[in-house]
Parts: C-alpha cells; sequence; structure tokens
C-alpha cells in the first residue's frame, strides 16, 4: 500500500482530523446556510405556484343539476345539490356531495384524463350504505363518466351519467346531471 494512503489511513483512525476546528465549524455554517436558503427558495416557489390555476388541478365548488338522460329510464330528476371535487396532478379526484337521498354513502373516488385542448373525462365511483326506505337508491354502487368542459381557469361545465348498481352487481338506474363547477379559491366574500 502506498505509505501516503497508509499514513492518511492511520491519521484517520487515530481520531485526529485534517482541519482545525474553526475551519471546520465555518465550513459547517456556510453549508447550513446554504440548505436553509436552498429551502426558503424552494418553499417561495412552490407556495406562488400553490394557487396558479393549472388546468383542471385544484379544488372545485359543484352546483349539480339532475336532469332526464336522452333514451335512457331515469326515474325523477332530484332536486339540485352541492359538492365538491379535488382533481390532483396525479389524475386521481375525490370528491363529495351534500344530496341526502343517498342516504349514508362514502366519498367519491375515482380518476380524470385529459380528451383535448380544455376538455377532461372522468370516472369514479361512490359506495351507498344506507339510502333511506323513502329514496330510490338501495345499497350497492354508483358509478359515474363525466364529460368536463373548462370555461376558463376558474370554472367548467361537465354533463354526468350515473350507473346504479345494487349490492349483487345489477344496474338498477341511471341518472344524468348538468354540473357548474368553479374553482375554490381565498377569497372572503364567496362560499
Amino acid at each position: 500500500m502506498n505509505r501516503k494512503i497508509l499514513s492518511f489511513a492511520q491519521h484517520i483512525m487515530s481520531g485526529r482530523t485534517l482541519f482545525s476546528k474553526k475551519g471546520v465549524s465555518v465550513s459547517a455554517a456556510v453549508v447550513l446556510v446554504s440548505l436553509l436558503a436552498l429551502g426558503f427558495v424552494v418553499r417561495v416557489r412552490a407556495s406562488g405556484d400553490w394557487h396558479e390555476p393549472q388546468g383542471l388541478v385544484g379544488t372545485w365548488r359543484l352546483q349539480l343539476t339532475p336532469v332526464d338522460c336522452p333514451d335512457v329510464t331515469t326515474g325523477t330528476p332530484a332536486a339540485p345539490f352541492q359538492g365538491l371535487v379535488t382533481f390532483t396532478g396525479d389524475g386521481t379526484l375525490t370528491n363529495t356531495f351534500n344530496n341526502t337521498l343517498f342516504g349514508y354513502d362514502t366519498p367519491g373516488h375515482g380518476y380524470w384524463w385529459k380528451t383535448d385542448d380544455r376538455t377532461y373525462g372522468d370516472v369514479f365511483e361512490a359506495l351507498i350504505v344506507d339510502p333511506p326506505t323513502t329514496s330510490p337508491y338501495v345499497p350497492g354502487t354508483l358509478k359515474s363518466f363525466g364529460a368536463i368542459a373548462l370555461d376558463d381557469e376558474n370554472g367548467f361545465t361537465a354533463q354526468v351519467m350515473s350507473e346504479y348498481f345494487n349490492s349483487s352487481g345489477a344496474i338498477y338506474l341511471t341518472k344524468c346531471i348538468d354540473v357548474v363547477g368553479t374553482r375554490l379559491n381565498d377569497s372572503l366574500t364567496e362560499p
């Protein structure tokens, strides 16, 4: 083995350092300050991007109006209701609604995709657990398919068709809904 390498290895193993304590503390301080500054710049950049509209990505308030489905047996349309949906950057979505006809249903979970410049598709499922006996729903699954058109960075319209499956997996009801979405923002004067 080379004498210089052996000498260096013995020096390291002895616990002595090649640098003075003052030099090490100054170097450590420079590294620490650099890392903190980098973290601050990344955080400022990320927070600046957080509220910039990014197509469909973000959280939206929904106004949903049940309508008759063309050429499909649907039953009586329900009263309009509201909801929230979050479209994530990785193509997943989660939503929830205040329609009491469903009874105990879970939030919807699904995914979305871009179909054209300002249009998107989505599909989601929600579980209907214990609907009121006075409603047309039975325990099972709601599966919805949507066609979304982005009007501008803060609004969209959509048409949704929902299939209702009973616990045996048979479709027993089809419903259609017109949706207006408004991007959630930090306004103090909007809900």
